[in-house]
């Protein structure tokens, strides 16, 4: 089998052209095609729902976006979230905390609105013995499946 010289030449720019460039300008905003969101946590952008133990309590939608803030990427809600659930200038941003794995919810200025760590079950939970406690979980489905948050790191 010969090798392609063209081939060479082909792979060569794939892939020196996704390497970053020296001297880049690390603060220019991405390209709208682009996100700031790192590879791991692209499984948590998306609908999710936050929930009360009690299923027949009222619930509160969100949706974690890849648009970038000062603390990590905004959130968008639907409607403002009904009590006992904080009011929606509570529901600014999301990030992950990195020691831990537990998703971060911010508001407007920054700080911690809500902390939900992760369970045995898998369940991300505001930690044991906050009250009201709340469940973070992704949309079910029409057919009533869904709501397992599962392994998206």
């Amino acid at each position: 089998m010969r090798f392609d010289s063209r081939l060479a030449a082909t792979l060569a720019i794939l892939v020196l052209g996704g390497a970053p460039v020296v001297g880049q300008d690390s603060s220019a905003p991405p390209s709208p095609l682009e996100t700031t969101v790192p590879e791991h946590l692209l499984g948590m952008v998306g609908d999710w729902r936050l929930e009360q133990e009690d299923q027949a309590l009222p619930i509160c939608a969100l949706t974690f976006t890849e648009d970038q803030t000062i603390s990590g990427w905004a959130i968008a809600l639907p409607e403002p979230c009904p009590a006992p659930f904080p009011v929606a200038a509570s529901f600014a941003s999301w990030n992950v905390d990195e020691t831990d794995g537990a998703v971060l919810i911010m508001n407007t200025e920054g700080q911690l609105t809500l902390r939900l760590e992760e369970g045995e079950d898998g369940l991300f939970v505001t930690p044991e013995g906050q009250l009201p406690a709340f469940y973070l979980m992704l949309p079910y489905d029409e057919d009533g499946t869904g709501g397992e948050v599962g392994d998206v790191f």
